[in-house]
C-alpha cells in the first residue's frame, strides 16, 4: 500500500503539494528539492508518497498505478487534504496522470516531470517482464546494468559524481521483489494520451534536454497537447531533474505554485 510522509506543514496552509517518485527510487529523491519548495512556496504543505515496496511503504505481491492512486486519494481524504497539486517524475508522472483521470475535479494543478502519457506497447511490456525476471534473478545489479547510467546526464555525473553512489544505495534499499512488482505495474499502466487535450487545470511540465529514458521531444509534444501548459527544459540534465538540480527544480515548482 502507498505510504505518505509529511515533509513540511503549516496549520495556516489551505493547499498541499503531493510528490510522486520515480522508479526504482523512493520519495527520498525529493528531499532536497522539497526543502527548496518549503522555503520559497511556504503556503503549501508538502507530502511525499512512496509506492508499494519503496521507502516506508510495505511491499505487495501485485499492484497497479491506478489502484495506488485510489489509495492515495483515500489517504489524503483521511488527512483532510483537499484539491492537492499532484506532481510526479517518470513513474510518478504516470501516476499523476492516473490520479487526474480519476479525480480531475479535485486536482488544483498538475506537475509532470520527465514522463510521458503513452502506455507501453507490446514490445515495451515484454521488455519490462524480461527486466523483472532479471531483477528477481540478480537483484539490484540488474538495475545497475540496465539503467543506472541512463538515470542522470553525463554533465550531472561530472558535477555531482556522488550521485551514482547515492542512486546505488537507494536502489539497493528496495527488495528485488518490490522492484520486479513495480516493473509489472508499469507495464500494465493505462494509456493517458487521450487525457492530455482535456486537462483543464494549470499544468507545469519539466524535462531535461539530455534525458536518455524519455526524450525531450516527448515532453515537448505533451506540453503542446495540454492547453496552457508551461514547459521548462533543463540544459545538461537527464532523467532525474529533481535530483540532478534540486535547487532549480524546486525554484521552478515554487514559482508555479505561487501564482496558482
Amino acid at each position: 500500500m502507498i505510504s505518505l510522509r509529511t515533509f513540511y506543514s503549516d496549520k495556516k496552509n489551505l493547499h498541499s503539494l503531493v510528490l510522486l517518485h520515480a522508479f526504482p527510487l523512493s520519495s527520498i529523491m525529493y528531499d532536497r528539492a522539497a526543502a527548496v519548495i518549503a522555503e520559497h512556496a511556504p503556503s503549501y504543505n508538502i507530502i511525499l508518497a512512496d509506492f508499494p515496496g519503496f521507502g516506508s511503504a510495505a511491499s505487495e505481491t501485485s499492484w497497479t498505478i491506478s489502484g495506488t492512486m485510489v489509495e492515495l486519494h483515500s489517504k489524503l481524504e483521511e488527512q483532510d487534504v483537499r484539491d492537492p497539486v499532484i506532481a510526479g517524475l517518470s513513474m510518478g508522472g504516470y501516476a499523476a496522470l492516473a490520479y487526474y483521470r480519476l479525480y480531475q475535479n479535485e486536482v488544483k494543478a498538475l506537475i509532470l516531470s520527465n514522463t510521458k502519457a503513452a502506455a507501453d506497447d507490446e514490445k515495451g511490456k515484454k521488455g519490462r517482464e524480461e527486466f523483472a525476471v532479471d531483477v528477481e534473478a540478480r537483484g539490484a545489479q540488474a538495475v545497475f546494468d540496465r539503467m543506472l547510467e541512463k538515470l542522470i546526464s553525463d554533465a550531472s555525473k561530472k558535477v555531482n559524481p556522488e550521485l551514482i553512489s547515492r542512486l546505488k544505495k537507494w536502489i539497493e534499499s528496495a527488495t528485488p521483489s518490490a522492484i520486479a512488482t513495480a516493473l509489472r505495474a508499469l507495464a500494465l499502466r493505462d494509456d493517458s494520451t487521450d487525457l492530455l487535450p482535456v486537462i483543464s487545470c494549470p499544468s507545469l511540465l519539466i524535462t531535461g534536454e539530455d534525458d536518455a529514458i524519455i526524450p525531450f521531444e516527448e515532453m515537448e509534444k505533451m506540453s503542446v497537447e495540454i492547453k496552457g501548459a508551461k514547459f521548462v527544459s533543463f540544459t545538461k540534465a537527464g532523467h532525474l531533474t529533481a535530483l540532478e538540480d534540486p535547487v532549480k527544480w524546486g525554484s521552478i515548482v515554487s514559482s508555479f505554485l505561487n501564482v496558482l
